[in-house]
């Protein structure tokens, strides 16, 4: 079962006996302020480990060429006791950076601020 059904289950759950509000968070936060000091062709791999730490994933494409990936998730739902039942809202945000690295240096990179989940369920008696 994957978390977003386990965490629906347990909404519903809390809904019939209250208001509760569970978080959960996946990856490793980083420095978003600190993606503008990335330059392409110039900051080694060295140079991105100290400014926004390891990477939440390593893949290797070639003998040269290796991805790193940050990445982090927040989800929240909450679920209070409405007029016509229970009613859960939920939200979240993601964030994630993508870095090509060849021979030791940043060739590209890609980012996104996106949210993933952003929604309200009322239920009825």
């Amino acid at each position: 079962m994957n978390k977003a059904k386990i965490l629906l289950v347990f909404v519903i759950a809390v809904a019939l006996i209250g208001c509760a509000s569970k978080t959960i968070k996946s990856g490793r936060e980083f420095d978003v302020a600190k993606i503008g000091n990335i330059h392409k062709g110039v900051t080694t791999s060295d140079e991105l480990a100290r400014l926004l730490g390891q990477p939440y994933i390593k893949s290797v494409q070639s003998a040269d060429v290796v991805a790193w990936n940050y990445f982090w998730k927040k989800g929240t739902a909450t679920t209070t006791r409405g007029a016509d039942g229970p009613v859960v809202t939920s939200q979240g945000a993601k964030r994630t950076l993508e870095v090509l690295i060849r021979n030791g240096v940043v060739v590209d990179y890609n980012y996104r601020d996106d949210p993933f989940w952003n929604e309200q369920l009322k239920g009825s008696q």
